[in-house]
């Protein structure tokens, strides 16, 4: 792992460490997850677009700039480099509840890639971890404790993915991903009013889907409708994972090869 560091006065540097900063005292920020492939960052766009809403939703002072990000990584580590790299972007200063100012700071922590495995055999419906909605609800901030809880609880079920409910007992999403499903080969996933991430990885999904004339319906969906699907599958920007059982229940696990190639290298 190595990480870089950039704030108003310097560019990006190598660091070790960060100093006390609002990002842990208060996960005042948000972050993206991105994948640099072949000397580029994988649908850079989308995540340049999702990073610069965000900070309009949390009053962020700040114009990140993904290229600036993109030609760091590209001088460090080459084209022929695949890497995770988690982009966080987050208020500068200290203060209290009531920040000193709304600059920003940015920090990127990258990595060895790992794709998501084709299948997951094992995953659950949470009853006592569910998303909450915030007015900032689809933004990826630094406050994930919902998150590591619920995968606190996956790890303690011995399980190898959680579902989660929204405060309305509607199906979100996963642990640490957007859901889809399939039936009678129409698609399905929860809109961002069950206060699921606006995943990068969704986004594309979606248009994929579109672009074949393949109907994808977006909604809130109880679990009894996601447990009577014929298929299932999570995703985020590294790759789909289709669920083989949910509680008792087996899926089909066989892969569309469409979908599948959107996250191929």
């Amino acid at each position: 792992m190595r990480q870089f560091f950039k704030n108003n006065t310097i560019n990006f540097s190598e660091v070790q460490e960060l100093p006390i900063n609002r990002a842990f005292l208060f996960g005042d920020g948000l972050f993206e997850t991105m994948v640099f492939t072949n000397g580029r960052i994988r649908f850079h766009e989308d995540h340049q677009e999702r990073a610069n809403n965000g900070c309009i939703k949390l009053k962020i002072d700040a114009e990140p700039d993904l290229n600036n990000v993109s030609k760091l990584l590209l001088n460090t580590f080459g084209k022929i480099s695949t890497l995770r790299v988690r982009w966080n972007i987050f208020r500068s200063g200290i203060g209290k509840y009531s920040p000193m100012d709304n600059k920003h700071n940015e920090h990127l922590v990258v990595t060895d890639f790992q794709a998501s495995p084709l299948v997951k055999n094992k995953a659950y419906i949470s009853n006592d971890i569910q998303v909450n909605g915030t007015p900032w609800s689809g933004t990826k901030t630094l406050n994930a404790l919902t998150y590591v809880l619920a995968n606190i609880e996956r790890q303690e079920k011995q399980m190898d993915d959680v579902i989660l409910l929204d405060d309305k007992g509607y199906v979100s999403e996963g642990g640490s991903a957007n859901i889809f499903w399939v039936k009678n080969n129409k698609y399905y996933t929860p809109s961002l009013q069950t206060n699921c991430i606006a995943g990068i990885g969704r986004k594309q999904i979606i248009n994929q889907l579109k672009t074949s004339g393949i109907i994808c319906q977006l909604g809130t969906f109880g679990k009894e409708e996601l447990m009577n699907a014929d298929q299932v599958f999570v995703s985020n920007v590294t790759g789909i994972s289709y669920l083989q059982r949910i509680d008792n229940k087996i899926f089909d696990t066989k892969p569309e090869s469409a979908l599948i190639s959107l996250f191929s290298f």
